[in-house]
């Protein structure tokens, strides 16, 4: 009898060290296997900016816990994020543009933004829920963004 595939789930603490071994996890694992080198950047740098973002602006400093899990149907590049930090990301400042002049910030959302197709932010029962889908092939350029080295 064939064995239904298993997804990839991840928790972890909500700290800076915990969110680097997960992406180093990431890139060596499956999850991001068949994706292009562009595509597996991209992912991973959508990751590290929402990751970092929870820890930093969601928690502040304070103890707590990030789940992420793959999406069904779009392998490698849509992803659900889920933590109970309690501060998440406005609608205001999901919505924001890229700043103009560099500053200390300010580059995260509107770079996330740019690399996503979908972008779903919602609070249900105590928990924030980010769910992202990273753009296709092709789709960091024509956003103007470079993800990879080469």
């Amino acid at each position: 009898m064939p064995s239904a595939k298993r997804r990839e789930r991840h928790v972890i603490a909500a700290n800076p060290a915990a969110v680097r071994g997960l992406l180093e996890r990431l890139e060596r694992g499956p999850a991001l296997e068949g994706l292009s080198v562009d595509a597996r950047d991209c992912t991973l740098l959508v990751l590290a900016e929402v990751l970092n973002n929870v820890v930093e602006h969601g928690y502040a400093g304070a103890p707590g816990w990030i789940g992420l899990m793959p999406l069904p149907g779009r392998p490698g590049l849509g992803w659900r994020i889920v933590d109970r930090a309690s501060r998440a990301a406005t609608p205001a400042a999901m919505a924001r543009d890229m700043p103009v002049q560099a500053a200390e910030g300010g580059f995260g959302l509107p770079l996330i933004r740019a690399l996503t197709d979908r972008l779903a932010l919602r609070r249900k029962r105590g928990m924030n829920i980010l769910t992202l889908e990273v753009r296709a092939e092709g789709g960091a350029a024509e956003a103007g963004v470079v993800c990879g080295a080469g």
